[in-house]
């Protein structure tokens, strides 16, 4: 079971596990946007933001952090606001699960990720890394990115126009 699955004896589609996760919007000063490529067991790949589950008495705030570290080695930074929510449902092995998601906002210069801190099943289902512009995400006609409408989402806060409540991110 992963670490942040929480015991159940059934979950279905319509009675989901409940899985708060924290996801960063990691941009760099060429305004481009670090994504990971989720290798998944029986659906096609997908592209997500740096981020995971919360721990038992994690803030989404603390959880944000830590993920960022665990993935990309990056430490020491401050997290900008909240700007989106997002709740999907999806199932893994014969769990289905509804992560319950907020993004935060991350200015900060490239770096070179680090992924030593991965454990032995995130090293599986995190893929490679790339730093995507707006323009690529909108042609990447056949890829899938998490949200589904991540480039239209991601361009006005490039733009500076931070949302001052976050806003549903959808699908």
């Amino acid at each position: 079971m992963a670490p942040w699955a929480f015991p159940s004896e059934v979950s279905t589609q319509s009675d989901p596990i409940p899985r708060p996760a924290a996801r960063v919007l990691v941009i760099d000063e060429a305004d481009r946007l670090l994504l990971f490529r989720a290798v998944l067991q029986d659906r096609d790949d997908i592209w997500i933001t740096p981020g995971g589950g919360l721990r038992h008495g994690e803030t989404y705030e603390e959880a944000a952090l830590r993920e960022l570290s665990e993935e990309t080695g990056l430490e020491g930074v401050t997290l900008g606001p909240h700007v989106w929510d997002r709740r999907h449902v999806w199932r893994w092995d014969e769990d289905w699960y509804e992560s319950i998601e907020q993004f935060f906002l991350l200015r900060t210069p490239t770096f070179d990720v680090s992924r030593a801190a991965l454990d032995p099943e995130e090293e599986t289902t995190l893929g490679e890394h790339r730093w995507w512009n707006v323009p690529e995400i909108m042609v990447a006609t056949t890829e899938t990115f998490a949200p589904r409408g991540i480039g239209k989402l991601i361009s006005p806060v490039l733009r500076g126009e931070v949302p001052a409540r976050p806003i549903d991110a959808g699908e």
